[in-house]
């Protein structure tokens, strides 16, 4: 099984998000908003690693464990997603 790298786990977040988002705009749920909000950070986070590397993993992880409090509801199913790319941007612990 090949691994799956950072940027390639907050991706797969990331679209499930934007699933998410699309849905609930569609609906008028009240969840819209902070849908929005999450995914839009997501787009940030992701842009960062891309940019900035492995250099910045330790604050990518504690900004994603944020984003992961903020899962409930309906993005209670991007949680396990969340939590995921969380362990990949924690540094081996030696």
């Amino acid at each position: 099984m090949a691994s799956v790298t950072l940027s390639e786990a907050i991706q797969k977040v990331r679209e499930q998000a934007k699933s998410i988002l699309t849905a609930l705009e569609q609906t008028g749920h009240p969840q819209t908003e902070e849908s929005s909000s999450l995914y839009l950070a997501l787009v940030t986070i992701q842009k960062q690693v891309k940019d900035q590397g492995v250099a910045r993993f330790g604050e990518v992880a504690k900004e994603l464990e944020q984003l992961g409090g903020m899962c409930k509801g309906k993005l209670e199913a991007l949680k396990p997603l969340l939590d995921d790319a969380v362990r990949l941007a924690r540094p081996p612990k030696a």
